[in-house]
């Protein structure tokens, strides 16, 4: 009788620890962060089962030593299911998220504060200008956009340049693409009066794969400051304006986008390196790398230069690193 008493005891205790842990795991995964978001990073991933399930994904803000995620923009719906959503991006001091979804029957993008609070879709005021989004940049003044994408009437998917405001919801084309060329990975300058972007060439047989252009905000004086025959699949230009952060063959390198076409190789890892995201005073950047168990990703941060990478957290799942605020 002791015995079964003492097990009796032992067993009640164990389901109130774990009860106490789910409870505390659960709040600080799936609850909405309610203060602003500082000093943190924002990505996308599917690592909830419950996106998962719903071949959805969800939006997450995790500290950079890794100790507490929340989820901050849970599954959303569309239709009859849920969206998947391909690229974020903010700014701290407007306090502004959006979201992209590479869905034909979304003309618009999400968008909300940074702690998720008034969640909605932005459409265009006029004008079927933002289906089939893939990425998306916001200005430093919280106010302009531009996004990424697909366009109509080709046999194979490309992708040109659309421009506006985020508040009047105007929005124009600022480069077509062509059968042969796309215009991906937009990101502002610091002072928000420059683009940068790649165009992607679609012809095996040409001269160069990539080109990495800086315009002005319109898309015009559009200026190559790169060529290469290797694949450039994303570029981020650090707050301070002095640097871009670029993927080249899955893996981040730096180059100064005044200075010439001088490349510094940052990353060496086997499974590739993507998603580089600038801290707000320009001297680290996170990204994102895979993980060495299968299914796991890696949020790692280092230094301008590429030294001292340490990993943030290990998340199962797929994973798009968005903004660092």
């Amino acid at each position: 009788m002791i015995i079964r008493s003492r097990s009796r005891r032992t067993n009640i205790i164990t389901v109130y620890v774990m009860a106490v842990v789910i409870l505390f795991v659960g709040r600080q995964l799936f609850l909405p962060a309610s203060e602003p978001a500082e000093n943190t990073l924002i990505f996308i991933s599917d690592f909830d089962s419950v996106d998962a399930s719903r071949n959805a994904n969800s939006v997450y803000r995790v500290s950079i030593d890794g100790r507490v995620m929340r989820r901050i923009v849970g599954s959303i719906p569309h239709g009859d299911g849920y969206l998947r959503a391909t690229d974020i991006d903010c700014e701290p001091v407007s306090q502004q998220l959006v979201i992209a979804s590479h869905r034909r029957d979304l003309n618009g993008f999400h968008h909300s504060l940074l702690d998720g609070t008034g969640l909605h879709l932005d459409k265009p005021a006029a004008g079927d200008l933002l289906s089939a989004t893939r990425q998306i940049a916001i200005a430093p003044d919280g106010a302009a956009i531009v996004v990424s994408r697909q366009f109509e009437g080709f046999a194979e998917p490309r992708f040109g340049l659309v421009a506006g405001a985020l508040f009047s919801r105007k929005f124009r084309i600022i480069r077509s693409p062509t059968a042969d060329q796309s215009f991906i990975s937009p990101d502002f300058s610091a002072s928000g009066r420059q683009l940068v972007y790649i165009i992607k060439r679609h012809d095996d047989d040409a001269s160069w794969a990539s080109r990495l252009v800086v315009a002005n905000s319109a898309g015009r004086k559009e200026q190559v400051i790169y060529e290469t025959r290797r694949q450039i699949s994303e570029v981020a230009w650090s707050p301070t304006g002095e640097w871009l952060a670029l993927v080249v063959d899955r893996q981040v390198y730096r180059m100064n986008p005044y200075g010439g076409a001088e490349l510094a190789k940052l990353t060496d890892h086997p499974g590739g390196a993507t998603s580089p995201r600038w801290s707000p005073d320009g001297a680290q950047i996170s990204y994102v790398t895979a993980s060495t168990f299968p299914g796991h990703h890696l949020l790692m941060i280092m230094n301008a230069d590429g030294s001292a990478k340490r990993r943030v957290t290990n998340v199962w799942g797929a994973v798009t690193n968005g903004c660092w605020v």
